[in-house]
C-alpha cells in the first residue's frame, strides 16, 4: 500500500500540478492536515496529509490559478488533495489486487496541526517540492 501512494503522490505532482517531487527530509511543525480513510479487506488505513500554507499555494496555483486561499478555501483544498492522491492509490491497488476489496473514506480536514508526531504514525512519507515540503503518515485502525 506505501507503495501505491507513493506512486501516487509522484503522479498527482507530476502529472497534475506539474511540478517534480523529490525525497523531504524534515517538514516541521504548524501545518494544514487531512485524513483519510482506504480500507483493504475491511481494514482501515488511516492516511494523514500534512502541508505547510507555502505548498498549498503551489497546488493551488497550479489546480485554481489562486494564491493565498482563505481558511475555507484551504479546507476545501487540503481535502481535494486528500482525496486525489488517496483515490489514485486505491485504483493502482484495485488493478494490481483483484482479489482484494478497497473502499476509501471521506477526507476530514483537521484544520491547523502544530505536531504530527502525536498522531503516533506507523509509516511516513516526506516530500519536496519547489522546495516547500509536505508529508503522508498511515496508521492501521483496529
Amino acid at each position: 500500500m506505501k507503495n501505491a501512494v507513493d506512486d501516487a503522490v509522484k503522479g498527482f505532482c507530476s502529472n497534475i500540478i506539474g511540478l517534480s517531487v523529490q525525497e523531504g527530509k524534515y517538514v516541521g511543525n504548524q501545518l494544514y492536515g487531512a485524513a483519510i480513510a482506504l480500507y483493504q479487506n475491511g481494514i482501515e488505513n488511516q492516511w494523514y496529509l500534512f502541508f505547510k500554507k507555502p505548498t498549498l499555494n503551489e497546488f493551488s496555483k497550479a489546480l485554481l490559478f489562486e494564491e493565498n486561499l482563505n481558511e475555507d478555501d484551504l479546507d476545501d483544498l487540503v481535502k481535494e488533495v486528500a482525496n486525489m492522491i488517496i483515490g489514485s492509490a486505491k485504483v493502482s491497488l484495485e488493478s494490481a489486487n483483484r482479489n482484494h476489496d478497497y473502499k476509501i473514506g471521506v477526507p476530514d480536514f483537521l484544520g491547523h496541526v502544530q505536531n504530527p508526531s502525536t498522531l503516533k504514525l506507523e509509516e511516513i512519507l516526506l516530500y519536496k517540492i519547489k522546495n516547500r515540503t509536505f508529508m503522508l503518515g498511515r496508521r492501521i485502525e483496529n
